[in-house]
């Protein structure tokens, strides 16, 4: 007898795929994978996949590395404290 799929047993799937594979590799892992499954479990897996190159193509890999490393981020933030530094001391009787 034939296995069950349900969408979340697929999302592991491809998760645990792609911890194991890259590039090609992942593409052909994903279509043996596939010849598992029924029909609807077949567009089960196409949303997912879907899903996740939308949310890839979204991000902006050069913007994280510099979020990741933080000197944006801190720069940004320090000017901000600057600003609101000097609004508080303006504000000051003096």
């Amino acid at each position: 007898m034939a296995r069950t799929w349900t969408r979340r047993d697929i999302e592991d799937r491809v998760n645990v795929l792609r911890e194991r594979y890259d590039g090609a590799a992942f593409a052909a892992a994903v279509a043996e994978f596939s010849e598992e499954l029924g029909e609807e479990e077949q567009a089960d897996l196409r949303e997912i996949l879907l899903e996740r190159s939308r949310a890839r193509a979204m991000r902006n890999p050069a913007l994280d590395d510099r979020f990741l490393r933080g000197g944006w981020l801190r720069r940004a933030v320090g000017r901000l404290d600057d600003i609101e530094r000097q609004q508080r001391d303006r504000r000051r009787p003096g």
